[in-house]
C-alpha cells in the first residue's frame, strides 16, 4: 500500500523517515518530493509498505510530531478516491452555473468604452 506523507517539515530527510516507518515494518520504497531546480523538500512524499504494515503506520504515526510539525498520514488511494469525487462535484457546480452560461457580455470588462490600440485609427 502507498501510504502519501504531508506536512513535513523543510529539514526533514528520507534517512530520518526510514527510520521512523521502520519501527512499524518494512518499507518497499520512500521518497520526500523536491523541486526540481533547488532540491528543496517540498514538504510532502510517500512511503509503500505490505498493506497490514501501511495501516498500522497510518493508526500509529499519523499526527506524529517530527521537527515541531504534525506529521500527516493517508492512504493514497483513498486520497485520489476523494480527490476525484470533489473534482466531479466541482464540475457539476460549474455546469449549473448562470455566470457560466451567461451570454452577457458585461461579465468581464467592467463599463463599455471602446478601446483605441494607439496606432494610426480614428480619434485623437
Amino acid at each position: 500500500m502507498k501510504i502519501s506523507i504531508g506536512n513535513l517539515d523543510q529539514s526533514v530527510t528520507e534517512e530520518e523517515l526510514s527510520k521512523l516507518f521502520e519501527t512499524i515494518g518494512e518499507i518497499s520504497s520512500l521518497t520526500i518530493k523536491r523541486d526540481k531546480k533547488t532540491r528543496a523538500s517540498l514538504g510532502y512524499g510517500s512511503v509503500e509498505m505490505e498493506d497490514s504494515i501501511a495501516e498500522k503506520a497510518i493508526s500509529t504515526l499519523n499526527g506524529k510530531e517530527l521537527h515541531g510539525k504534525a506529521i500527516v498520514l493517508v492512504d493514497s488511494n483513498q486520497l485520489k478516491k476523494e480527490s476525484s469525487e470533489s473534482d466531479k462535484n466541482t464540475d457539476k457546480a460549474a455546469a449549473g452555473s448562470k455566470i457560466h452560461n451567461s451570454k452577457n457580455p458585461s461579465n468581464f470588462g467592467g463599463n463599455s468604452m471602446n478601446r483605441r490600440s494607439g496606432g494610426g485609427g480614428r480619434g485623437k
